[in-house]
């Protein structure tokens, strides 16, 4: 659908008319028509699986676990999803990957403020926002699908998890299924406005989703003092255009390079609609109750104390976390300049720290990255976390 041809809505009309103005036309059309784009290969599988029962899904689970396209009781589409990704394109370098993965996890804070800034672009946007808000498990089920999330990017940037057959590349796979579950029921719902707000779960969002991985945690990593060579940022780079493509990101919309991908972002904050009602929903949901932290306690006592410290953490992880992305949007020529007390507090902490790293003394880039990651996943086990990242089938659950 080229971009004469969407549907007509006056106030992203003139949203795209500013677009133009600011960005090159090519990648505004790109991006507009993206909004009216679906991951074709992917939506044809949730519609054999969602009538096959738990045959299919299994079927779908032990061709990712194997590395094979093609396994008995999978529907045809399944091979035609899963061949482009098992055999790999010629640019993909598994090295180059895996060395970005171990790259991403330097500094865990800033990755903690990608994924607030990663989760919240998908409901800042009073159109981007609707699957969430009308799905219901990022209000009612805030806290877990923090948790779920967590536990896929653990999959995703574990170093050499992303090769098929591994734990990253086949939760990735899912988690596509998963949008694909959502979407077919969203379309179904004649609450759906695809005029105002395009297609439900659209390339274009999912894009700009996969990309804030990418462009926030560099930039938080800047802002606290740690720099990363050229090679260093194309191998992490490297990372997330292949989780992209996982994902089903169309190629024009794939980071081909860091300014291209920030330049999408742009694009993104200048055509998707204005903060909502559904925003102030959701941020509040995370806000409050966003952070399971009685789980951590007694199972005795976590009814009489969950309403007092789900709120205290909650905003203690969730509030700092958006303050701090707010000042990197505000500030995204010079993370520098963002001024926010914890970010003063770190600086400090980061630069002893860097020192150390650059001596040799805290190990390789995979050794400090497996004590990262472990540091977050004692952190989930604590409050009993979600064990694993939502599974395709039990995507439509809304219950606590």
């Amino acid at each position: 659908m080229s971009v004469a041809n969407i549907p007509h809505d006056p106030a992203r009309t003139l949203r795209i008319t500013q677009a133009y103005s600011r960005f090159p036309d090519e990648l505004v059309n790109v991006f507009v028509e993206g909004m009216f784009q679906t991951d074709s290969l992917v939506d044809a599988v949730a519609d054999e699986l969602s009538g096959s029962g738990g045959a299919g899904w299994q079927a779908a689970n032990d061709a990712l676990t194997h590395a094979r396209p093609t396994v008995d009781d999978a529907p045809p589409s399944l091979e035609a999803l899963l061949t482009p990704v098992m055999s790999t394109p010629p640019w993909f370098d598994p090295e180059q990957v895996r060395w970005g993965a171990a790259l991403w996890w330097r500094f865990w804070i800033s990755n903690q403020i990608g994924l607030a800034g990663s989760l919240r672009t998908g409901y800042r946007f009073g159109d981007l926002n609707k699957p969430q808000a009308m799905n219901g498990r990022s209000t009612v089920m805030a806290a877990k699908r923090y948790e779920e999330t967590a536990r896929w990017v653990l999959d995703a940037t574990e170093p050499g998890g992303l090769v098929p057959g591994r734990p990253g590349f086949s939760s990735t796979v899912k988690i596509r299924l998963v949008h694909a579950m959502v979407r077919r029921r969203l379309r179904r719902d004649p609450q759906w406005n695809t005029a105002a707000w395009g297609e439900p779960i659209h390339t274009s969002g999912m894009a700009l989703t996969g990309i804030a991985f990418l462009i926030l945690p560099l930039a938080a990593v800047e802002m606290v003092g740690i720099e990363y060579t050229d090679d260093e940022k194309e191998a992490i780079r490297a990372l997330w255009h292949w989780v992209c493509y996982l994902m089903g990101v169309a190629e024009p919309l794939l980071p081909h390079t860091i300014d291209h991908a920030r330049s999408i972002a742009d694009i993104a904050t200048a055509v998707f609609a204005p903060p909502d009602e559904d925003t102030r929903i959701l941020d509040n949901a995370v806000m409050h109750n966003g952070i399971r932290a009685e789980r951590a306690l007694p199972s005795f006592l976590r009814p009489a104390l969950a309403p007092v410290l789900r709120p205290i953490f909650s905003y203690g992880i969730w509030g700092v976390s958006n303050a701090i992305v707010a000042q990197l949007e505000e500030h995204a020529d010079d993370p520098q300049r963002v001024n926010h007390p914890v970010v003063r507090a770190l600086r400090p902490l980061v630069a002893r720290r860097e020192k150390s790293r650059l001596n040799g003394q805290l190990g390789s880039d995979f050794e400090i990255a497996a004590r990262q990651r472990k540091g977050i996943t004692t952190a989930l086990g604590l409050i009993d976390a979600a064990p694993q990242a939502l599974q395709p089938h039990e995507a439509m659950a809304a219950t606590r």
